[in-house]
């Protein structure tokens, strides 16, 4: 298709004069009224087509609501104690874990308060170490943790296996707590350490399994069990036992080995007395070879 431009100068109001780009011309016969109106529609302008409108009527998309996460209460809940209270309870001996289960908080909470009083403990249990254990005939020259370390040794323990651990009473005096396992028990001994200014810090046993681990007369008993026809000691190396006498000690002596006198005397009934086992038979299960001295 050819685009054809009009030529006023040759238009009349009966015709008009059209050309093309290569000036080839036509010719158009029109009225008057046909005139104007071809005029008019030669010379406006093409509209630019618009752009289209979004539909009013459309709906515009949801936005997502923001929904924040729900606060941990054990994040967010007040802390029931104040900080010196938390310290003073720590300083007793109260773990950060009792504390926060106390207080329905986490941990984390209770950790900050908590810290310089358990370093506070710490020191306390490597200088309770230092101390000496406090008997009978006065302080030992040796200190807590080599009198300790033999006496774990003869046991057939070692004192390097064993937690310590301090926390300061009411009275404000430290006390020791040295804790081992041993088989399935769990063990505790607990010392009273006190500080002299002119002399060395003592420690005063203050339950019966520290006052045994410190005694210097203590020493586990041999188990043993007598064979009843050679008479021979057998040590027991399976359990430990009680030692048992299998001979009377009314039969003992020159009447033992001489026979009945008369033949409706009954026979003398052996009888096996046994020795209720000691504490440290069940704590630390551990047999030596030195008998326990009798008063």
């Amino acid at each position: 298709m050819r685009e054809l431009f009009l030529v006023p100068d040759e238009s009349s109001a009966t015709s008009l004069v059209l050309r093309t780009a290569d000036d080839e011309q036509f010719f158009l016969d029109v009225t008057s009224l046909d005139l104007a109106a071809t005029r008019a529609l030669l010379t406006a302008e093409v509209p630019e087509p618009e752009a289209e409108l979004p539909d009013a009527e459309a709906a515009p998309e949801p936005v997502p609501e923001r929904v924040l996460p729900t606060p941990d209460p054990l994040l967010t809940a007040p802390l029931t104690m104040r900080p010196r209270e938390i310290q003073g309870r720590v300083r007793a001996g109260a773990s950060v874990a009792e504390l926060a289960e106390e207080m329905g908080v986490a941990p984390a909470r209770v950790e900050p308060f908590a810290h310089p009083v358990l370093l506070e403990r710490a020191r306390m249990a490597e200088l309770a170490k230092q101390a000496h254990p406090v008997r009978e005939d006065g302080p030992a020259r040796l200190t807590l943790w080599e009198v300790l370390a033999a006496a774990f040794a003869a046991r057939g323990h070692s004192v390097t296996e064993t937690e310590w651990d301090a926390f300061r009473e009411a009275d404000g005096t430290w006390v020791a707590r040295v804790s081992w396992t041993a088989g399935l028990s769990e063990n505790e001994a607990e010392w009273s350490i006190h500080g002299h200014m002119s002399s060395q810090s003592t420690a005063e046993a203050r339950n019966a399994v520290a006052a045994d681990l410190t005694d210097p007369d203590f020493v586990q008993p041999v188990r043993t069990l007598t064979s009843v026809g050679r008479g021979a000691r057998v040590v027991d190396e399976e359990a430990d036992t009680a030692e048992i006498d299998v001979v009377p000690e009314e039969l003992e002596g020159e009447d033992f080995l001489q026979h009945p006198e008369a033949e409706d005397r009954a026979p003398a009934r052996r009888r096996r007395k046994a020795v209720t086992p000691h504490w440290e038979d069940v704590l630390l299960g551990v047999r030596t070879n030195t008998k326990r001295p009798r008063n």
